[in-house]
């Protein structure tokens, strides 16, 4: 309608302009020369005013102003809609005109951190301010590893991931290397970024922890790390590595804590349920292996005469067709804990402090078994075998204390250390069992067991290297480097000493020799806080 009232307009313009009338009386003429000159001013104001809307409607859609030669186009597909007059800031031709306060989608108000619009070229600044559907936070954060909130209100909002900016990737994130698969990497990376909401002045907290526990063991006590060689004082060929000395087995970390007062907690936590277990073999093609029980052949020596007759060691554990050792271990701690935090100034550290009660269960075995040649008086004696096995539960119980020290690094990340100490009393329960071809001076077939206990004050350390990455508001990530060591602890095996005097007398009468309990591993999981 407003292109047709122009060129009506202007076509009475026109007509004015260029009359073919005949002339008139001079003072009929100078009236009808005042009413075309009142036309005349009529059409040009019409005509200024319909370009005016038509200008205003072109630079609304983002276009330079054309006046009516811009009458033919179809605006409205665009898609940049705007009201008339409020041109949108960073459209081309606008660079140095004041902004509107209203802007299309994907326009950003401002240059970038790294440089300003007035210094940088047009096409330079306009790839920076532009980022189409891409987070919607303006090109420096579209283009920024380190935009936005955590992980999974990421997930849920669309966070600044290109990926989902229509298929194509947005402007300022196709600045990065490798195009939009670098765009797509960029939004990878960013989902990464720590759970910020929670400002670097959250005092650390958890309702309830969940972690997977791996620990290695030693295994102590008057075992040596050599069982068996080839030969007298021969090479090694049955260690207590053969039986997964050093394996590493999974357990569990659960942790539950209730706010107590302010600034403190009560925690309950659990953690064990690792259970390491080996087997270990040797054999050999003729009778010549020997155990830690002779000193491997030489205690007793071999002091025959006769020549071709070998008696090193004894029968039934020395001079064997095959030996055979079988370890099993478990370990179980329980804690109940008030702990009390606090944050130090400008809320860079915090800390806490802790007592409570310690329960720690270790259960060890140890199982060794030879079997032999014929017997000295013939065949039909039987193989020569020797069994033992020896199995002590270590119940400790005590007070405990410990503290814990946290660097904020940023809203949602903290690095840490915690260590913890108690006075435990070990409560211990043992049980062994020997059987073997021939025992005593009778040299018959025979065996013998024994349970006995003791009781024994030690102490507990720990040690915990550690890491909490926050999510989202409920979840964090939690992983540690975890050590502990108890002093005084029993283990399953016998003693060379004990088996040499039962072969000799077949009287079990066995020492409690307390060696260390050392694990040490890692642990990852969540923790949950609602």
């Amino acid at each position: 309608m407003i292109r047709n009232m122009v060129n009506r307009l202007t076509n009475t313009n026109s007509e004015a302009g260029d009359s073919r009338l005949p002339a008139a009386k001079p003072l009929l003429g100078l009236r009808r020369a005042g009413s075309a000159l009142v036309g005349t001013s009529l059409a040009v104001a019409a005509a200024i005013f319909a370009g005016g809307l038509l200008s205003g409607e072109a630079s609304a859609q983002g276009y330079p102003s054309a006046g009516v030669s811009l009458a033919n186009y179809d605006l409205a597909a665009s898609g940049f809609v705007t009201p008339a007059g409020m041109p949108p800031i960073g459209a081309p031709g606008m660079m140095g005109m004041s902004g509107s306060p209203v802007m299309p989608v994907g326009y950003n108000g401002y240059g970038c951190d790294t440089g300003s619009c007035d210094t940088m070229p047009m096409q330079a600044c306009m790839d920076r301010m532009v980022c189409g559907t891409c987070g919607g936070g303006g090109g420096c954060s579209c283009n920024s590893f380190l935009g936005g909130g955590g992980v999974l209100g990421k997930l849920r909002n669309g966070g600044s991931a290109c990926l989902f900016c229509r298929g194509a990737g947005c402007t300022a994130c196709k600045e990065l290397p490798f195009g939009y698969a670098g765009s797509v990497l960029a939004a990878a990376v960013d989902f990464l970024r720590p759970y910020e909401e929670a400002s670097i002045c959250n005092q650390r907290w958890y309702d309830l922890s969940v972690e997977a526990l791996i620990l290695d063991r030693n295994i102590g006590g008057s075992v040596p790390g050599v069982i068996t060689t080839l030969g007298v004082d021969g090479t090694p060929v049955l260690t207590l590595d053969d039986v997964g000395a050093d394996d590493l087995e999974a357990g569990v970390r659960v942790s539950a804590a209730m706010i107590f007062g302010v600034g403190g907690n009560l925690e309950l936590s659990y953690l064990g349920g690792n259970e390491w277990s080996g087997t270990g073999s040797a054999t050999s093609s003729t009778p010549n292996l020997y155990s830690f029980i002779s000193d491997f052949g030489t205690n007793p020596p071999d002091d025959n005469a006769t020549p071709g007759i070998n008696e090193a060691g004894f029968d039934d554990t020395d001079r064997s067709l095959s030996q055979s050792l079988v370890a099993r271990s478990e370990f179980h701690s329980a804690e109940f804990n008030y702990r009390r935090r606090t944050m130090f100034p400008y809320c860079r550290f915090q800390s806490s402090w802790l007592v409570g009660l310690r329960y720690i269960r270790y259960d060890d075995s140890l199982q060794y078994s030879t079997l032999g040649d014929n017997t000295n008086t013939g065949s039909n004696n039987g193989l020569r075998f020797y069994d033992s096995t020896s199995s002590v539960k270590n119940n400790l119980f005590g007070p405990q204390a410990g503290f814990d020290f946290w660097w904020n690094t940023c809203p949602g990340l903290s690095i840490g250390f915690a260590s913890k100490a108690a006075w435990l009393q070990n409560d211990i329960d043992r049980k062994t069992a020997i059987t073997a071809n021939s025992l005593g001076f009778g040299a018959t077939p025979g065996g013998a067991t024994l349970d006995d206990g003791d009781q024994d004050s030690t102490y507990m350390l720990d040690f915990e290297l550690q890491a909490v990455y926050r999510f989202s508001h409920s979840l964090s990530l939690r992983a540690s480097y975890y050590v502990m060591t108890v002093d005084d602890i029993i283990f399953g095996g016998l003693d060379a000493e004990t088996s040499r005097n039962i072969l000799n007398t077949s009287t079990l009468d066995r020492p409690f020799i307390y060696d260390g309990l050392d694990l040490q591993g890692f642990t990852v999981g969540a923790e949950y806080m609602w």
